[in-house]
């Protein structure tokens, strides 16, 4: 009887171990990275010690306890299918090996089995020597944007993270790239359109100087050639086809924003009231003109003339998309935002806005057209029946006015293009007498011009004229050249100068030489608005603004009218001085 108390308390102390054991496994078990062979190792080796000590009947209970162990390391351990996240094994020569739920929708349900590069575009280098390179180890390995040659939810980029998964296979993390792709490809656009922006301001900026010193010399010619004089009609061709080109440098300017722009409060149908016979004109007899103006007035602050330029571009797009005739309906509405909102990766914030819907009844643009309609040089129509700049001048316009454009297009229904401008303040106009007071004009003797220009054909041009209304020019062609001038008792009663010169630029040699001369009137001249002295002139008083290219009526008209009413004004530390010689002149210039 000892013997069999004795052997039952060994089969009970052996019970107690072995439990033990089991538990502290377990825990280790459901708390380390290698659960699953960590938990089969060690139960493996007590149900073998078990069956040595404790015969069948423990290795039963073993066993179960092993099932019910594993049980719950399956409900504690993610399983690869059940990821949220979009796995894929491949093999080393790029075949899928396994794919979870997660990527199969995000690649297809046919993953497994096919090669990547069946399911996914290269992008610079072949997808199979990439995976080849990182499963042979002399690649790490690393994150590639791949393009998907059938995506099934409409994604059409995924970004695959790859890294060896043993000796040869690999393990790859995808991620859905699309909307990253989209956005660089806006960068790209937007860096695209800047660049552009910045070469057409460079252009207009040197063609406007030749076109000025062009169109100067012409009307010099047409001065001593008379309409009866043979070279007449040709020297008009000439000034006629310049004109044409200073309209096609301000739709360059237009689009790159640089043009200068003068706002005034505008009424809308009073605007497109005065614009209704030109717009007749400008279409064909087949396209009817429907004009609808808003019920209550609708003020806005816009540049008169680039505005009219917005219409006119848009009516003559709408008619060459109504070939067979159709109507083009021009709306007004004054509409409040009360909620901002989003559209076309524009957002519209909150308040009174006047809308301008011009609406036609042609054919409609193509949708993968639509986005590139208003960049610059895009044009559907054939060679030689447009320069692609008209829908690139709206926008340019548009935005540096301060508005929004939108479009909306269907094939064959039309197409409406929405401008959305602040709504003006509804105050009172005041009143502009019919003729201005009559000014006393000034002697043609006694006014003394200071010119500072460095394009020497643009200075000739300008001195020659301002010379042929009886003034006194004296010319410089850097800044430093003008404060020289005018260190010197010389009479100088008006400053002309361009903005942008080589050292110290318009407005600062102007500012200093105020400070010895000041209440000067000036006048600053300008290939584009991006060397306007719109800032400065807020500091220089009596100053403004004439853009290039300018006519010689528009400079003699600008020099006279803001011709001080006596020439001869005393000058606070300086002794005036009669104007300076001809030999004096031609030393500075």
């Amino acid at each position: 009887m000892g013997r069999a108390v004795f052997k039952g308390a060994r089969q009970g102390w052996l019970w107690l171990a072995l439990i033990s054991c089991l538990a502290g496994l377990a825990v280790l078990t459901l708390h380390s990275g290698q659960g699953g062979v960590m938990l089969a190792a060690a139960v493996g080796a007590m149900c073998s010690v078990a069956a040595v000590l404790a015969g069948p009947r423990l290795l039963r209970r073993l066993r179960g306890l092993w099932h019910r162990l594993r049980a719950i390391g399956a409900r504690n351990t993610p399983h690869f299918e059940t990821l949220p996240v979009p796995l894929m094994r491949f093999a080393a020569d790029g075949t899928v090996l396994a794919a979870n739920s997660a990527a199969r929708r995000l690649v297809g349900k046919t993953a497994t089995g096919r090669m990547a590069h069946e399911m996914f575009e290269d992008l610079g280098r072949p997808i199979a020597d990439w995976l080849r390179g990182i499963a042979s180890g002399q690649l790490p390995g690393g994150s590639e944007v791949l393009r998907l040659r059938q995506a099934p939810d409409g994604g059409d980029f995924v970004q695959m993270t790859v890294q060896r998964s043993g000796d040869d296979h690999l393990i790859a993390v995808l991620q859905d790239a699309t909307a990253l792709k989209r956005l660089e490809a806006q960068f790209t656009q937007s860096q695209k359109m800047q660049a552009i922006g910045q070469l057409a301001g460079g252009i207009a900026h040197d063609f406007n100087n030749l076109l000025t010193a062009i169109t100067g010399h012409c009307d010099l010619l047409l001065l001593r050639h008379g309409a009866y004089d043979p070279d007449h009609e040709d020297l008009q061709q000439i000034q006629q086809n310049a004109y044409r080109a200073g309209a096609l440098v301000r739709q360059l300017l237009a689009f790159s924003r640089k043009q200068t722009l003068v706002p005034e409060r505008i009424d809308l149908a009073e605007v497109l009231g005065q614009m209704a016979h030109l717009l007749k004109r400008s279409l064909s007899t087949a396209v009817t003109l429907d004009l609808r103006h808003a019920p209550v007035p609708v003020f806005l602050r816009l540049d008169k003339g680039q505005f009219e330029q917005v219409i006119l571009n848009l009516a003559v797009n709408a008619r060459d998309a109504m070939p067979m005739g159709g109507v083009l309906r021009i709306e007004s509405e004054l509409a409040t935002v009360d909620d901002g909102f989003v559209r076309d990766a524009a957002r519209v914030p909150r308040g009174r806005y006047g809308v301008i819907r011009v609406r036609d009844s042609g054919s409609g643009i193509e949708p993968e057209v639509l986005g590139k309609i208003f960049e610059p040089f895009f044009t559907t129509k054939r060679v030689g029946e447009g320069t692609g700049l008209g829908l690139s001048t709206v926008y340019g316009i548009v935005k540096q006015s301060g508005g929004y454009v939108f479009v909306d297009s269907a094939l064959g229904e039309g197409t409406e293009f929405q401008l959305w401008f602040p709504a003006a303040e509804e105050e009172p106009l005041r009143h502009v007498p019919a003729t201005a007071p009559p000014r006393r004009a000034l002697p043609q003797s006694e006014g003394v011009v200071l010119l500072v220009e460095d394009e020497a054909p643009v200075r000739a041009f300008a001195a020659r004229a301002l010379r042929l209304r009886g003034l006194t020019v004296l010319e410089a062609e850097t800044g430093e050249q003008a404060l020289d001038l005018l260190a010197k008792p010389l009479r100088v009663d008006l400053l002309v100068s361009d903005v942008i010169l080589p050292g110290l630029d318009g407005p600062e040699w102007v500012r200093r030489a105020l400070q010895d001369r000041p209440g000067m009137p000036v006048i600053f001249m300008s290939g584009y608005a991006a060397d306007s002295p719109a800032e400065a002139q807020g500091r220089i008083e009596n100053s403004v603004f004439l853009p290039k290219p300018f006519s010689l009526a528009e400079l003699s008209e600008t020099v006279t009218r803001h011709m001080p009413q006596s020439a001869a004004k005393p000058v606070i530390g300086k002794t005036q001085g009669p104007p300076v010689e001809a030999s004096e002149r031609a030393s500075v210039s």
